[in-house]
């Protein structure tokens, strides 16, 4: 059988055990398979390794695209916001113009027609009496609805 070896190498080793070519030929072939398993496992790691990398990427520029997004719609809300602050104080003076002393009191007199007094229109009274209340005594004759009402009193002192 015709070995397939590549003359280029040099096998000390195949010397020194005595191989025979076919065991020879075995082993190198052996050899190459695992080479080329490492070969093909290290193009899918660097495979996936790139789709990973890829795929970050992808994540990040998204993430900026919303950020993106989220900025504009806050400016825009912050713009709507300034804009309804400032007709809320226009609204506010109007308010206030409205309800001035002066336009009351010029509705006062041009609508209702009244007037203001004058110092001979104003009268003062003066009471003889004291303006203090004085508390009414309540007559409770019986006495089961005193002691009900020294209990309630007991009670609420408690806050009960």
């Amino acid at each position: 059988m015709a070995v397939n070896v590549n003359l280029a190498y040099e096998y000390p080793d195949r010397e020194l055990i005595g191989e025979r070519d076919e065991e020879f030929a075995e082993r190198i072939r052996d050899k190459r398979s695992a080479n080329k398993r490492r070969k093909n496992a290290a193009s899918v790691r660097i495979i996936v390794g790139a789709v990973f990398v890829f795929a970050l990427f992808i994540t990040m520029i998204y993430g900026k695209v919303e950020l993106t997004k989220l900025y504009s719609e806050n400016t825009t809300l912050k713009n709507e916001l300034q804009i309804l602050n400032d007709e809320n104080v226009s609204l506010e003076s109007e308010l206030a113009q409205q309800t001035g002393l002066t336009k009351v009191e010029e509705y006062a007199e041009t609508r209702l027609g009244l007037k203001k007094l004058d110092r001979s229109q104003i009268e003062y009274v003066e009471i003889t009496e004291s303006t203090a209340a004085e508390p009414v005594e309540t007559d409770d004759g019986n006495i089961f609805v005193r002691i009900t009402n020294r209990w309630n009193d007991f009670l609420e002192y408690l806050g009960l």
